[in-house]
């Protein structure tokens, strides 16, 4: 199980720049939120930044049971985000801006 809470054990990497660790299945790590996407580092924003594999250990992985599970909760997870409530709410107020003088 990877420290973000995933149940894979074999999917812990560290980016090869900075050594930011993150998990390449939930795309979580030690940052706040997740990342863009797998080969993209969201602490140093370097682009195919997959280094190496840590914190593994051999023979130690989730039961079948268990991945089928995580796949399909993660599966309904992603048609969650995908539904948008709402829109993005204008200024209210006055606006800013110089004011104008009067001419005495």
């Amino acid at each position: 199980m990877c420290r973000w809470g995933c149940v894979y054990n074999d999917t812990t990497y560290m980016c090869r720049f900075c050594g930011t660790r993150f998990c390449n299945d939930c795309l979580k790590g030690e940052f706040y939120g997740l990342m863009k996407e797998a080969s993209h580092c969201r602490q140093c924003n370097q682009v195919q930044c997959l280094g190496r594999r840590v914190e593994y250990v051999a023979g130690k992985g989730p039961s079948a049971e268990a991945k089928e599970k995580y796949a399909a909760w993660k599966e309904k997870q992603g048609k969650k985000k995908g539904k948008k409530k709402g829109g993005k709410k204008g200024k209210k107020g006055k606006k800013g801006g110089k004011k104008k003088r009067k001419k005495k």
